[in-house]
């Protein structure tokens, strides 16, 4: 590992407090003694710094605090500083938006991080503002999941080390269907015979969460099983953003089907997370469409009969079913201060088995990085979620996704209650291409 040899003072932490509540941040010294290990922090404007920020002896990191991903890499972050002879200071975020709205202020003003961690389907929207650097993985690239290297690349440029990945899959409950279904047929003839029995309620024989906004990210694993799409993707993995998907063929045979499936009372409209939550842990639906962030719940009311299953092809199809995959990165400013100190950081700790290790320990999301997903995939379900994420489309990471979810979520909604599937997703696709006029 690259030593950075520079005298810093011996002091153990700094706190700097201002009126903003909406981020917080904490600097620790590399001399400081290990009592100082663990994390402090004071509230922080979301522009403005702590004492010391930015030196040439700092490496100022801001990531999300709205889960366990900033307490993963403080540890770290401060480890590395200590050997590294600098200093780590964190600033931590309510939330993805907030952080990426500092980050958009402070490219103009210059208070901007040198390194900061979050989701990568904002890289678009970045890289309007000029905001990221290129990073390098160089030999490490193949240590990376497809998607996930796929998920952070933007015009042929890697622009983030990614970390994690996220998908949804077909949450399974073993005693009401002990095998994972082989077919979206056989998932749907499955509920029907519940319905029949009592067990599932109408709307809940496949959880799917749509209610009054729609939502075309749980949708889009029977969006595609149809043919639909948002952007095609290249050969490459990126995207065509002149190619939006949403009024194709495949679109319409996609809501076609989901009307279908509301018809016949499969699935509701007005189905929200929780609804599908109550429904399935109370072992009155047998399939649930949704993500790793219901695991918890989930095992907790089922114990060992809770199966995490790929949601399956339709019968006799060529068409497959394809989740939206979720990268969560480690991004360098173009205006970082200490470029040196970020793309030294970048390269020689996150990219390494034991960061990796050490973040999923604390923060157990899906590995990007295959030595640790291998490892983490003796839990049945990391690797249920993993194998489906593996054939999964990177969401989309150009400006023009940022138009698309509002108007596909409502013609979602409106063909489950009824809507002419034609009409409702023509007049999406003209209402999204509207939006993305002056993207495009």
């Amino acid at each position: 590992m690259l030593k950075v040899g520079l005298t810093l003072a011996a002091v153990p932490l700094v706190i700097s407090a201002c009126s903003s509540g909406s981020s917080s941040s904490s600097t620790t010294s590399a001399a400081a003694t290990s009592a100082a290990s663990g994390a402090a922090s004071g509230s922080a404007a979301a522009t403005g710094g702590a004492a010391g920020g930015n030196s040439a002896s700092t490496l100022v990191v801001w990531a999300d605090n709205s889960a366990n991903t900033a307490k993963a890499i403080q540890p770290l972050c401060e480890k590395w500083a200590s050997e590294n002879g600098v200093t780590c200071q964190m600033r931590l975020f309510n939330g993805p938006s907030d952080l990426q709205n500092a980050l958009i202020q402070g490219n103009t003003s210059g208070d901007v991080p040198d390194v900061f961690e979050g989701p990568h389907d904002q890289i678009g929207r970045f890289q309007q503002n000029g905001i990221l650097a290129p990073v390098d993985l160089g030999a490490n690239t193949d240590k990376f999941t497809k998607p996930a290297v796929q998920g952070v690349t933007y015009n042929g440029s890697i622009m983030g080390v990614p970390w994690a990945t996220e998908n949804v899959a077909l949450l399974t409950n073993k005693s009401l269907s002990p095998t994972c279904p082989a077919t979206m047929d056989d998932a749907v003839a499955t509920a029907k015979q519940l319905q029949a029995a009592g067990t599932s309620a109408a709307g809940l024989g496949i959880g799917l969460q749509i209610s009054s906004t729609g939502d075309g990210y749980h949708w889009q694993p029977l969006f595609s099983a149809d043919g639909g799409y948002a952007f095609k993707q290249n050969a490459d993995g990126t995207f065509d953003p002149k190619d939006m998907g949403i009024g194709s063929a495949g679109s319409i045979a996609a809501a076609t089907r989901l009307q279908q499936l509301a018809t016949e009372g499969v699935i509701g409209p007005n189905v929200t997370f929780d609804n599908a939550k109550d429904a399935f842990n109370g072992g009155k639906m047998a399939f649930w469409i949704t993500g790793p962030w219901a695991i918890p719940d989930a095992k907790a009311a089922l114990g060992d009969n809770l199966m995490v299953c790929p949601v399956p092809n339709w019968a006799g199809s060529s068409n497959v079913s394809q989740p939206f995959i979720g990268v969560r990165a480690f991004f360098q400013p173009n205006n970082a201060k200490n470029p040196v100190l970020a793309s030294t950081f970048l390269s020689d700790e996150v990219q390494t088995t034991e960061f990796m290790d050490a973040m999923y320990a604390v923060d157990p999301r899906t590995p990007a990085w295959i030595p640790t997903l291998e490892t983490a995939s003796a839990d049945a379900i990391v690797k249920a979620f993993g194998d489906y994420g593996k054939n999964g489309i990177p969401m989309p990471n150009i400006p023009q996704m940022s138009n698309v979810f509002e108007d596909w979520g409502l013609a979602e909604f409106q063909v489950a209650s009824g809507a002419d599937p034609t009409t409702t997703m023509t007049n999406a696709a003209n209402s999204i291409n509207q939006r993305n006029a002056s993207l495009n």
